[in-house]
């Protein structure tokens, strides 16, 4: 969602709408307003400490009576007065010093019934100035204490908030945010944990995948609005095919040089007149079939209008829309694959041989509605889960090879889980992976060619998990902290995808930072200005989840080896609420496959190169210098192992490609920049360059190391013999890549010109 969006569709606003009209129905008809006299902000008790044992724990209880107005509004809305407040309460944690390493305190609130709500805001005592400075307090001092943690699910009874305390200890303040809080009749109680912190996997020993990242060229229609993209890839053709706000888009790359060459990289937009209204962008293209399925939340009851194209989005096949009354309202998902066999009654009805999902939710719950006619037209929706089990918001839907569907949730009673569905989708079923805990972003499902499942979920803690099930989530094999599994640790996550291949094989995105700066780096704290860079990382297994490695996945073939960061500062996941410069990459990014098993990823990019943003790369940025765009990135992957074996790279041996060159012309020759190509497993140690003019031969005209990869050639030549052309081989200890392509100046104009003319391009054939 984005802002603008129709307010309805979020949690918090929803909440807020609901009590909003709750109280003036109240006052219509006669008053259930009390006025609660002034009391100073503290739970019962108001303070507690722990040490550094594990299972330890302090527990507390709300004791604010039935507030109204309720604190809808988060902690502004907290009544103000000299420290104390009707509408909510707070609690002091001091964690004493000790030995913290590998252990995390957990913050949570339980109540009985779903029709109350309490947040939770967890400050940590940074300004100097003894006892909690928060938002909606009066007579403080101007800096407030830095909020570290937020828990606002709603619709059920549980919130949580994950400290990691550093060893030297702190001051935690812990504030419960009445938002339709029952009073004494219900209320919430209050505990903080030392447990365990989740394990931390041994490297993997899988050849390292790289990867390489693409935008399409200024002048691309939409290139700079392209929040919330989905992917999918034709196996058939090899297209990529990407969604945004209210436009669809193919890719196709390049592949005569490695890494596949930017400037020649195809970019064709499709837009269907059936997409009249941009609320909710999403894609799902049916690898085995090479079917696309693409369309626009419209509003009008959770309706999605869109299109089918079964040739790369070239033509339109067929228009559809979801709906009806028992159709979510918001945050869709499509996806699709084989039948359950011997599901009676629920089995493909024409030629088209898979299934088609429609997931969305309203709030409270999900619904998912199932089309046997290959998308064209869907069954009612039934329930996927309940109020009871989960919360309403979901990520992309999954389907096995076997049939079995797949809906991640980020909070089904206090864990991460997913709905699943054995009978193509006539029922669904909730399960948990018991490790985890609730996080603030959709978790995603990635099946292995067997059906293994890498659940791949953002916890509590704000870091990336992952659990392995071999039984469909019946039962759960381990849960890996993959923010321990590179140097400097991971501190906050958002946004993760996870795909397989082959069933040991399996690769998850995301987008990460490092930053131990204080403050909450995916909320909204007006007050704060958290200070943190963002770049998009991968974590890979090939021994079936066992051990995970994690590497950043930031390179641009344009700039190679230059640092790429994808945000600055907060990377705001509540909604409609965000502050401006915090919220471009909305609710999603995603991830897929393609036949050859590499990862083909998209997401949009928030601080690009050209932009000051981009030479923040040490955490110092705020959402202050974030650049704001939601620009169009596809995320390739160009070297290391396959999710599936059989198309490994053959090395070690000589690089099998060259890689791509950048010719510009200057007052005293040219100036060639190049990428860095794959290496077929053994490392690069130097590039060769060489030269060739209209009419005469090729002579080589340097060489220089493996860490360089740009030369200047001073050489002009004849003005009447100035067709110079140039290639720039990769060498390692096992020979040196073939000279299969040549670039010069002339190719930059070429590039400039299809950039004018980038609207209309079109596929051979087409």
């Amino acid at each position: 969602m984005k802002n603008g969006k129709i307010q309805y569709c979020m949690e918090l606003v929803n909440k807020h709408r609901i009590i909003t009209v709750a109280v003036a129905i109240f006052a219509l008809i006669g008053g259930w307003i009390f006025i609660q006299p002034q009391t100073s902000e503290a739970s019962a008790p108001g303070s507690g400490a722990l040490n550094a044992a594990v299972g330890t724990s302090v527990t507390w209880a709300g004791d604010r009576a039935l507030p109204l107005p309720p604190a809808a509004n988060g902690e502004p809305s907290c009544s103000t007065g000299d420290a104390t407040a009707t509408n909510c309460d707070v609690f002091t944690l001091t964690v004493n010093p000790g030995n913290w390493a590998g252990k995390k305190i957990s913050v949570q609130f339980n109540w009985a019934l779903v029709a109350n709500d309490y947040d939770m805001t967890v400050r940590q005592e940074t300004n100097g100035v003894a006892g909690m400075q928060g938002d909606g307090l009066t007579g403080v001092a101007p800096t407030l204490d830095a909020v570290l943690g937020t828990s606002g699910n709603g619709t059920n009874t549980f919130e949580e908030v994950i400290i990691s305390p550093p060893d030297t200890g702190g001051v935690y303040h812990i504030r419960s945010i009445y938002f339709a809080g029952g009073g004494p009749s219900d209320q919430y109680q209050g505990s903080a944990t030392v447990q365990s912190a989740s394990n931390q996997a041994p490297p993997s020993a899988c050849a390292v995948p790289t990867f390489d990242n693409y935008q399409p060229p200024v002048g691309f229609p939409r290139r700079d609005n392209s929040g919330e993209p989905s992917v999918g890839v034709n196996w058939n053709t090899g297209a990529v095919m990407t969604m945004s706000r209210l436009q669809a888009n193919r890719t196709t790359f390049d592949d005569s040089t490695s890494p596949a060459n930017p400037t020649t990289t195809s970019w064709f937009p499709r837009t269907s007149p059936t997409i009249v209204t941009g609320l909710d962008p999403i894609l799902f293209t049916d690898s085995v079939t090479g079917r696309t399925i693409a369309g626009e939340l419209n509003g009008a009851a959770g309706a999605t209008n869109g299109f089918i194209s079964d040739d790369d989005l070239s033509t339109i096949l067929a228009s559809f829309q979801t709906g009806g009354g028992t159709q979510g309202v918001d945050h869709q998902t499509i996806g699709g694959g084989p039948p359950k066999a011997g599901v009676v009654g629920r089995q493909p009805t024409g030629a088209y041989p898979h299934l088609t999902y429609y997931a969305s939710q309203s709030i409270a719950t999900a619904t998912v509605a199932t089309s046997f006619d290959g998308g064209v037209t869907y069954q009612p929706a039934v329930p996927a889960y309940t109020l009871a089990e989960c919360g309403g918001l979901h990520g992309h839907i999954k389907v096995a090879p076997n049939g079995t569907a797949y809906l991640p949730n980020k909070g089904c009673g206090g864990k991460s889980g997913f709905a699943r569905s054995q009978d193509n989708g006539l029922t669904w079923e909730v399960k948990t992976a018991p490790d985890s805990t609730s996080g603030n972003t959709d978790p995603s499902v990635g099946i292995g060619a067997g059906g293994r499942v890498y659940f791949a979920y953002a916890g509590g803690d704000n870091r990336p998990h992952v659990a392995i099930s071999n039984d469909e989530g019946e039962t759960w094999v381990s849960d890996f902290d993959l923010s321990l599994s590179v140097t400097p640790n991971l501190k906050a996550t958002v946004f993760m995808h996870a795909v397989a291949g082959d069933n040991d094989r399996a690769q998850i995105f995301f987008l990460a930072t490092d930053s131990t700066a204080p403050g909450d780096p995916v909320g909204d704290d007006a007050t704060t200005a958290y200070a943190g860079t963002w770049y998009p990382y991968v974590a890979y297994t090939c021994d079936g989840g066992a051990s995970w490695s994690v590497t950043k996945a930031d390179n641009d073939p344009l700039n190679p080896g230059i640092p790429n960061p994808v945000q600055q500062g907060v990377v705001c996941t509540n909604g409609t609420t965000c502050p401006d410069g915090t919220r471009n990459l909305l609710d999603f990014n995603e991830a897929t496959l393609d036949s050859r098993g590499r990862l083909i990823a998209v997401y949009a990019d928030g601080c690009n190169f050209g932009h000051p943003c981009s030479n923040i790369t040490d955490n110092s940025g705020t959402k202050t210098e974030n650049q704001g765009e939601d620009r169009l990135t596809i995320i390739r992957q160009r070297g290391g192992f396959r999710l599936f074996s059989a198309f490994d790279p053959g090395g070690p041996a000589a690089p099998t490609l060259s890689p791509p060159v950048e010719v510009k012309e200057e007052s005293k020759g040219y100036s060639l920049k190049w990428a860095t190509p794959d290496d077929n497993g053994s490392p690069l140690i130097s590039y060769r360059i060489y030269r060739s003019v209209a009419g005469g031969s090729e002579e080589i005209i340097a060489e220089v190391k493996a860490s360089q990869n740009q030369f200047k050639d001073k050489w002009f030549g004849n003005p009447s013999r100035r067709n110079v052309s140039y290639r720039v081989t990769a060498t390692n200890r096992f020979g040196e890549s073939p000279r299969n392509v040549s670039f010069s100046a002339a190719d930059e104009n070429r590039t400039k010109e299809f950039v004018k003319n980038s609207g209309s391009e079109k596929r051979k054939g087409e």
